[in-house]
């Protein structure tokens, strides 16, 4: 009876269990039913509806539905929780870029994917599935990585860098060793348009999502965004390969 906070299951009868099941799945409507609209609609009597409202330390009937109410509209609330993302994160052009990118990396022999902290496993995420089909992938966790060594005689790279702020130190030395290597293309994915590595880059995947952070050093901003993203640019890889 975790709806009401009632603990004392073995007191409960079938009537009272066939009771809490229609309550519970029906609060919407039950705010604004009568005692016997409860009672015919369960197929129990008046004073069986009375009996369970007190048993569940309600002293009137009103008490119980005001009650329903406010737990009814808590419960709607926190639906909102799921609402993570719409078409408003995104900027309207984002399917043009996408397509630009999904060219690229086609065409490419070799694709790094770069991020730190969180963006990290997102990255890592990337590269497995991008891996799947076939493609020679990387990933890169470690800003200090000899990256550039390790492709000076290769061609045709991609480098995939992953920021929500777009402005990590760190990442941004890295990429400066290859905004004139015309041998590898930047891209980012990140939540700023304006940010240094979305500049730096010559395709920017953006989003919209505000940063969050727990003293200081604790990103909690989301990464369904980028997620949303990335599972576009597989599906349309997929479906290219198809």
């Amino acid at each position: 009876m975790a709806f009401f906070g009632f603990k004392d299951l073995s007191s409960l009868s079938s009537v009272d269990m066939a009771l809490y099941r229609y309550i519970t799945e029906n609060s919407e409507k039950v705010v604004y039913m009568r005692v016997r609209d409860i009672s015919q609609n369960t197929h129990v009597s008046n004073s069986s509806v009375m009996r369970f409202v007190h048993k569940m330390g309600f002293n009137s009937f009103p008490e119980f539905k005001s009650f329903i109410k406010s737990k009814t509209f808590h419960y709607k609330q926190n639906d909102k929780a799921f609402d993570f993302i719409t078409k408003d994160n995104f900027p309207e052009d984002i399917g043009h870029t996408l397509k630009l990118v999904e060219d690229t990396i086609f065409q490419c022999d070799n694709v790094v994917f770069l991020g730190m902290g969180s963006s990290a496993f997102t990255a890592g995420y990337t590269a497995r599935q991008l891996a799947s089909l076939g493609y020679n992938t990387q990933l890169v966790t470690d800003p200090f990585y000899p990256l550039k060594p390790q492709l000076r005689n290769t061609s045709n790279n991609a480098i995939i860098c992953f920021s929500v702020s777009g402005e990590t130190t760190e990442l941004i030395e890295l990429l400066n060793d290859f905004t004139n290597d015309e041998d590898t293309t930047l891209i980012s994915i990140t939540g700023h348009i304006n940010s240094t590595i979305s500049r730096m880059s010559r395709y920017s995947l953006t989003y919209h999502e505000k940063e969050y952070r727990i003293n200081r050093y604790y990103d909690l901003s989301s990464q369904i965004p980028a997620m949303y993203i990335i599972e576009a640019l597989v599906r349309s890889l997929r479906n290219q390969e198809i």
